[in-house]
């Protein structure tokens, strides 16, 4: 039995298999897999991600656990009608309900421009007909998983989450919105008991990154592998920290996926 850790994939499902393929994932021997949110968004198979990930916790509840990140809950906002296309589609949700729009010739309306406001409730609600899981799911999913330390492994306390915590305050009293969006407040300052491991935050660009693998600061583990940015998927061991790393596809291979530029990491 092992353990395995994921987190922002962000629609890149082809590296997302590929790399539980080199580890030979294997719930039905008992593996666990923990997601740490941002599933969807930005890659060309936010739909196949998510549906992946939704039957397969179906199928193996006490195994696989998802957690939501701030792009789970920017799709939960759109589809409740709460949030606009125009500010969706800067964080890549654009390239999400193409994914679900699939051969629907709504689609041409999702690519490159905004579409009008008919054509955006259209395609809402052909989401919330045809893939009536989704909202459920997303409304469902926690925001972060408290482990105690297991002496068989030698595994810590530890408490996952999608972006962080904020600092001096138990899990317990934390604001939600911090759970999904800090950032520097937290990786910067944390110096707490129990361990965190986070994602949200590229480990590229967290401070002092040697380059390879996951990045550490005390008791703060960062494994996001940078799938936003078109880096990579990242599968991280537990506790052991070995990673598997599977490069994203090409941007150039699906140029109608809209990429955020890379110089504002404040919404990725």
């Amino acid at each position: 039995m092992r353990t395995y850790l994921v987190s922002d994939i962000h629609g890149q499902y082809q590296p997302f298999r590929q790399a539980l393929e080199q580890v030979g994932f294997s719930p039905d021997s008992g593996d666990r897999l923990y997601v740490l949110g941002d599933i969807v968004d930005r890659g060309p198979q936010s739909k196949e991600c998510l549906t992946y990930l939704y039957q397969l916790q179906r199928q193996y509840p006490r195994q696989i656990v998802v957690l939501k990140g701030n792009h789970e809950q920017l799709l939960e906002d759109w589809l409740l009608g709460t949030l606009k296309m125009e500010s969706y589609r800067l964080n890549g949700g654009d390239a999400t309900v193409r994914s679900f729009l699939g051969k629907s010739p709504l689609r041409k309306a999702f690519l490159g421009g905004t579409p009008t406001a008919s054509e955006e409730a259209m395609a809402r609600q052909f989401i919330l007909t045809h893939y009536p899981f989704v909202l459920p799911y997303l409304q469902s999913l926690p925001l972060y998983r408290e482990e105690l330390p297991d002496s068989r492994t030698g595994a810590p306390q530890v408490i996952f989450v999608h972006a962080g915590v904020r600092p001096g305050r138990s899990i317990s009293q934390q604001d939600p919105r911090d759970l999904l969006w800090i950032r520097e407040e937290f990786y910067n300052h944390y110096n707490g008991e129990p361990m965190i491991v986070f994602g949200h935050t590229p480990v590229t660009i967290l401070p002092g990154y040697t380059g390879q693998g996951v990045w550490r600061n005390g008791n703060v583990v960062g494994i996001d592998g940078g799938a936003a940015f078109w880096r990579g998927v990242m599968l991280v061991e537990w506790p052991s920290l070995q990673t598997v790393f599977v490069p994203a596809a090409s941007p150039q291979a699906v140029p109608t996926i809209r990429i955020f530029p890379q110089n504002d990491p404040i919404k990725i």
